[in-house]
């Protein structure tokens, strides 16, 4: 099989300032389901109090970093839990958000609304066949085509110095693979990123 990340979709240096914020606890987390497609996501599985939490102490410790570049825009996933945290995040750092369909959960196929355990046999062939992960899942290069043409979008808006993607696990780690120029089907061997915690994206 080809090695597609010899695309490289962000090798050019990026001029942006950017920041990925993974929702908060949602509904979904709690009931250990599968919630990856907009049809059931957009107006349920939203944050739990707890999620809430942790969505405003993550923005709150990193307040200062994100607005020393300025003007911010924070674009997000449209599935309320993703529209619940950018605007927590919002708040805070006094923009409002807009919604990119870029950004919507990876699509777990057959598994949708079943068991969460069912994650771990896409992840397991991740590595090895992305191309035929089970359950009709959407491969991770289909992730990495769809958010990486957002942040070349952004990087060519004059209007965006530093931009803040709230989304949801395996498309903040697939985001992160591209920013350090790792191949996608590697990303669960990253650090996972938490519920509602917010990193810096560098590249190396």
């Amino acid at each position: 099989m080809t090695d597609r990340n010899s695309r490289a979709p962000l090798a050019a240096p990026l001029t942006k300032r950017w920041f990925v914020l993974r929702h908060g606890q949602s509904e979904a987390n709690v009931a250990c389901i599968v919630a990856s497609q907009l049809a059931n996501a957009e107006t349920a599985y939203g944050l739990t109090e707890v999620g809430r939490e942790e969505v405003g102490n993550s923005v709150r410790r990193a307040r200062d970093e994100i607005l020393e570049g300025s003007p911010l825009h924070i674009v997000m996933s449209p599935f309320l839990r993703t529209r619940e945290t950018a605007g927590i995040a919002g708040q805070i750092l006094g923009t409002s958000p807009d919604a990119d369909h870029r950004l919507v959960e990876r699509n777990f196929g057959d598994y949708e609304l079943l068991s969460d355990e069912h994650y771990k046999e896409v992840w397991a062939v991740d590595p090895t066949d992305p191309d035929n992960v089970p359950g009709h899942a959407e491969s991770v290069y289909r992730v990495t085509e769809r958010v990486c043409d957002l942040v070349l979008e952004a990087e060519n808006n004059p209007d965006i110095t530093t931009c803040l993607i709230v989304t949801h696990c395996d498309v903040a780690m697939i985001l992160t693979c591209a920013f350090q120029n790792l191949d996608p089907r590697h990303h669960r061997s990253l650090d996972p990123i938490e519920t509602g915690e917010l990193r810096r994206l560098q590249q190396p």
